[in-house]
């Protein structure tokens, strides 16, 4: 017993952690880190050109605008400090590693995205009111506007150079980014209409308005990365990608049924937990293979961090009678 406790004490890997996917996830954050701090200069950049210049014309839309580019900053500086800690080494308190980071990073950043949102509804809502209660507002100049649209034209190019390097890396947290710029370059071109319409024919109240919507669309964003990062968090799982596991495991010969499947995610990878029939007459060597044979079947597919399948024998009776039907999950 002395013995046995010595080994598992000495072993660096106690839960069987792909090495491989542990690697290759590591060089892909590192790489997607380099392009958010290429990320995080431009934002800096347009958020802080856009305020400026909203202050100055007196814009309500563009400094919202420059408010939801300010969440983009945020959100990027959090995923930098996530994935920072995210490819740190596991230890005796986390096993798995420290990928949760990364989620847990992007939770925040949806945080701060929504309330940012309610700030702009907010001040666009107070304006209105201004206006309604007859005071005056100074007129907007079309100085704003061309810095909307430069906004725009920036913020959908880093969006298509983002989606771009996202697929070659597979990587979530670039591909995140893309969607942020190309929501932001639709919010600037949102903002550019509103601006020229409200310069030219002189309609105070579209500025404010567009502002209140503007906010409700980052509060909608912010909602949706919430939702997702959450989902992340307390373990929750895809039911699409979860059937289609199902189903890699049930295409192996030797498995007689799947009585149990649980996945969740680790960051950006996957573990799963599994409980197959197998024949009582397989050795435990022969057993094991077959383990072995469905997670590099399942690492081929997905970004597997690790997989524990427990195996279940069944009689020796009922194995002519369950061999025609592979799987209890026989909906899938």
């Amino acid at each position: 017993m002395k013995g046995m406790m010595k080994m598992f004490l000495n072993n660096n890997n106690p839960i069987g952690i792909s090495q491989e996917i542990t690697a290759n996830s590591r060089k892909k954050v590192k790489q997607a880190r380099i392009l958010l701090i290429l990320n995080l200069v431009v934002y800096t950049g347009i958020s802080l050109a856009e305020m400026i210049v909203g202050h100055a014309d007196h814009t309500t839309a563009l400094i919202a605008d420059g408010q939801n580019n300010l969440t983009g900053i945020i959100s990027v500086l959090s995923l930098i400090v996530g994935l920072t800690f995210a490819i740190k080494p596991s230890d005796s308190y986390h096993l798995e590693g420290h990928w949760q980071f990364e989620n847990l990073a992007v939770f925040l950043s949806g945080l701060i995205m929504f309330l940012v949102g309610l700030v702009c509804i907010w001040n666009g809502s107070t304006k209105i009111m201004t206006l309604v209660l007859g005071e005056q507002t100074i007129a907007l100049k079309g100085t704003a506007a061309i810095m909307a649209a430069i906004s725009a034209l920036v913020m959908v190019t880093l969006s298509l150079v983002n989606q771009l390097i996202s697929r070659k890396l597979h990587s979530a947290a670039l591909n995140a980014s893309a969607r942020d710029f190309l929501s932001d370059a639709l919010t600037s071109t949102g903002t550019m209409i509103a601006i020229a319409v409200a310069a030219i024919f002189r309609i105070n109240w579209i500025d404010p308005l567009a502002a209140i919507i503007l906010g409700g669309f980052i509060v909608y964003n912010g909602c949706r990365i919430l939702s997702a990062s959450a989902e992340k968090l307390s373990d929750g799982f895809s039911t699409i990608i979860r059937t289609k596991i199902i189903r890699s495991i049930n295409s192996m010969s030797d498995v007689q049924a799947i009585t149990f499947v649980n996945c969740r995610y680790s960051g950006s990878n996957i573990i799963v937990e599994a409980e197959i029939v197998l024949s009582d007459l397989l050795s435990l060597q022969q057993a094991y293979g077959i383990c072995q044979r469905i997670q590099k079947e399942l690492e081929m597919q997905y970004p597997i961090l690790y997989c524990c399948i427990q195996v279940k024998p069944s009689k020796k009776s009922m194995v002519a009678i369950e061999q025609p039907a592979k799987i209890l999950f026989n909906r899938f």
